[in-house]
């Protein structure tokens, strides 16, 4: 019916021009989701919430986790966004399409107890609950980071603690230990401090009864300061210590190399067996990766006496694994005798490592025999995870296709009326 519009209220009015211009034409617009494709008719004269709320009873995602790109200009569409000149037009007149960001993935919720900050704990407590999950440090006692570097690094072996405090010797009745078993039981008693410690411990007792048995630690440069000493070294003095105090941390980390040596000049032939307690990595500057440091350092050319010929000759040969440890310490060999300056010089290269190491290639073959069994279980085991994987990714892709073929078929020119008509044959018959 026809009504004349009052002059008194101009708030009709804009209901009417509201109303009119929601009568708009609308646009077919593709949307991007991850894998899925949509199209959805889009009403040009609403808003970009609005237009995320019909995205929202599609999809699922919640409208404040939608993200819409791909207008010109690299613009996203706002809550706010007038849709109308927006350019969504001619997005749908090139056949592009819109990409949408969002999950459905439910919200987070806040944790039923409250939080506990540490700072809000009493004063004498929040020194325990920061160390809570840390082991504590070690005190500097004036360039000693090779020693604490070295501790800690043992200390993380928990069979070590175990076998330094069942089988370390006990001291005799009345008479101080001698200065290996002083350092064996310094030790079993540092990490038993550490273990126990909530602060920083000082190892007093320890770095003294090292520099005592061990004088090179001892070193003092211009000033009468300490001077800074080599890890390793540290490491395989303290090791070789407590291997010959306590035979049971042999068997954690003694690596048994065998070593064949022949004289090309006599036909002589040498073979030595030898406790190692680092897997040597010689870097040159043709090193890249551990590998090949590897095979530099069981690499063996010696002078050696010659009963055949009654003096020194030359033998060549090369080292093989015949045990390996419980634990493997691998030392990257970066120092050289420089004999220009006469003193050693750093080797500052960078070597590439596996994160698994497979030390198969290097071992005896006897011993090869050994490892032989366990290691064929672990590749069927692997090859098992391989063949899994590779069909997941099989299946994928297949979706995938599955999913691009579709797109296809759906955009082709008249595919919905021909999918209608063979809808209504199949019907009839």
């Amino acid at each position: 019916t026809r009504h004349q519009i009052s002059p008194l209220t101009t708030t009709h009015r804009a209901v009417v021009t509201v109303r009119t211009r929601r009568t708009m034409a609308t646009v077919k617009i593709g949307i991007k989701w991850g894998k899925e494709s949509l199209e959805v008719d889009v009403d040009t004269s609403q808003s970009g919430l609005e237009f995320k709320t019909l995205l929202f009873s599609l999809t699922g995602v919640p409208p404040d986790r939608i993200k819409l790109m791909g207008l010109k200009g690299g613009k996203a569409i706002n809550d706010d966004t007038d849709l109308s000149t927006c350019g969504l037009e001619d997005l749908a007149a090139k056949g592009k399409k819109l990409m949408m960001m969002g999950s459905t993935a439910s919200i987070i919720e806040a944790p039923k107890d409250a939080m506990l900050f540490v700072e809000d704990l009493p004063e004498n407590e929040q020194e325990a609950a920061g160390m809570k999950n840390f082991s504590p440090g070690l005190t500097n006692l004036g360039n000693t980071c090779y020693m604490n570097s070295t501790i800690q690094c043992l200390y993380a072996v928990p069979e070590l603690r175990d076998v330094l405090n069942n089988e370390a010797p006990a001291a005799e009745s009345g008479r101080l230990p001698d200065g290996p078993r002083a350092l064996t039981e310094a030790t079993r008693d540092l990490f038993n401090e550490l273990k126990r410690s909530k602060e920083a411990v000082t190892p007093f007792r320890f770095l003294a009864l090292l520099r005592q048995l061990f004088p090179q630690f001892a070193q003092v440069g211009q000033g009468g300061v300490y001077m800074q000493q080599d890890a390793e070294e540290c490491y395989s003095q303290i090791m070789q210590t407590l291997c010959r105090q306590v035979p049971a941390v042999d068997q954690l980390f003694g690596l048994k190399l065998e070593m064949k040596l022949k004289s090309e000049e006599t036909g002589e032939e040498r073979t030595e067996v030898k406790t190692e307690y680092a897997f040597k990595c010689n870097i040159t500057i043709n090193v890249n990766h551990l590998t090949e440091g590897f095979e530099i350092a069981l690499d063996e050319t010696r002078e050696l006496r010659s009963e055949a010929v009654g003096r020194d000759i030359v033998f060549k040969g090369s080292s093989k694994v015949s045990k390996l440890p419980q634990y493997l310490n691998v030392q990257l060999v970066r120092f050289f005798w420089k004999q220009d300056i006469q003193a050693k010089a750093k080797i500052m290269r960078a070597v590439t490592f596996p994160v698994q190491l497979d030390m198969y290639q290097y071992c005896t073959d006897e011993y090869k025999l050994e490892l032989d069994p366990a290691r064929q279980d672990k590749m069927i085991v692997d090859d098992e995870a391989a063949e899994a994987r590779l069909k997941l990714v099989a299946e994928a892709n297949a979706a995938a296709d599955a999913l691009t073929a579709a797109d296809k078929a759906a955009a082709r020119p008249g595919a919905a009326a021909g999918g209608s008509a063979g809808a209504s044959g199949s019907g009839s018959g």
